[in-house]
């Protein structure tokens, strides 16, 4: 039947919904910083860009617990986290979730190792972990509730 091909190459270009197991590694692959968003006290939006790592589903990230971040996660511990990728044909994943702060220096230090790891490798990873251990800073676990995650967007 005539056109076939064309079809099947608009459907093949069209948004795909990531499988859990592509959206876990689209996740772990790289070092694209994550934004997320928490809400303000005045119920306003505040989003930002943090370095992050997995541990299972859940992401893991290091902030001060006295920043615009921390006081809105101690306050209300939802959150959206958003990780796209910005080369066509783009992808994205977005969870939404709900925190968890330690302030345990075991969990700080092991959660900042695997982030410093991460973006800056084993050679650099101390130096991100003397800075994210410092006074004040907490390992925040995010536990998903929600994920959307799609590829090729504009195939």
């Amino acid at each position: 039947m005539a056109g076939q091909g064309a079809w099947r190459r608009e459907v093949d270009a069209l948004p795909q919904n990531m499988t859990p197991d592509a959206a876990r590694e689209f996740l772990a692959d790289g070092t694209r910083p994550a934004i997320i968003a928490t809400i303000r006290a005045d119920g306003r939006p505040h989003a930002v860009p943090v370095w992050f790592a997995l541990d299972g589903d859940d992401l893991l990230i290091n902030i001060s617990e006295n920043s615009v971040k921390g006081r809105d996660l101690m306050r209300d511990p939802r959150v959206a986290v958003v990780v796209d990728d910005e080369a066509p044909p783009y992808a994205f994943v977005m969870v939404e979730g709900v925190a968890e702060m330690s302030k345990d220096p075991g969990a700080v230090h092991e959660g900042s190792l695997r982030i410093g790891r991460r973006y800056l490798g084993d050679d650099g990873a101390e130096q991100f972990v003397r800075y994210a251990t410092g006074p004040g800073n907490v390992l925040v676990r995010i536990r998903p509730t929600r994920m959307v995650a799609q590829d090729n967007i504009a195939g």
